[in-house]
């Protein structure tokens, strides 16, 4: 059984723009190589076809997650890190977030906006302290190419409010857990 939720395209735009970005040409028409392996050719996915508003299913988002990884690093999800980072660098879509300056109020315009951007799954928070939080997210496929963009999307945020800090994956859903679960901490 495939998994049904489903992403707005934006976030699929933004894998396409780091692959541009990183490799150029060449590694885009590598990275669409990819991504339509087995695919019927009436089925082909390409860059001109994506509306960013539109929604995709999020198998595909997967999908395009783990060949930027390889088109562009080394197959170690290390760039679905970075695309997360990136994506909360991009603003564009994200225009919300400016409006945060605290990581309290990020998270929290994060979490309501959620069904914007997704159509499935939930997140809920918890500020532990000052300099401390824990993010949770429920209802994803186990993929972990998605852990590692979460845990760089996070690392985007602290970013974006000036901070310094470190992102820890303390549960995942790929590893008996029903939620995947994140340490957020600054100075």
């Amino acid at each position: 059984m495939s998994f049904e939720g489903k992403i707005k395209g934006v976030h699929l735009q933004n894998v396409i723009d780091y692959v541009k970005h990183k490799r150029g040409i060449n590694g885009l028409n590598e990275f669409f190589t990819m991504v339509n392996e087995g695919r019927n050719s009436h089925d082909n996915i390409n860059e001109d076809i994506l509306v960013p508003k539109n929604w995709y299913s999020y198998e595909l988002y997967l999908t395009f997650l783990n060949a930027a990884d390889m088109v562009t690093g080394n197959g170690d999800l290390s760039k679905c890190y970075d695309i997360g980072f990136q994506t909360l660098q991009n603003l564009g879509h994200l225009s919300y977030l400016t409006r945060a300056p605290t990581v309290p109020d990020f998270v929290k315009m994060a979490v309501d906006n959620w069904n914007n951007v997704y159509d499935f799954g939930t997140t809920e928070y918890e500020m532990v302290n000052d300099n401390k939080l824990i993010f949770r997210y429920y209802g994803f496929p186990k993929d972990k190419a998605k852990c590692e963009y979460f845990r760089g999307s996070l690392a985007g945020m602290l970013s974006l409010c000036g901070l310094v800090g470190t992102v820890v994956e303390t549960k995942c859903n790929t590893e008996d857990s029903d939620h995947c679960e994140y340490t957020v901490t600054w100075e």
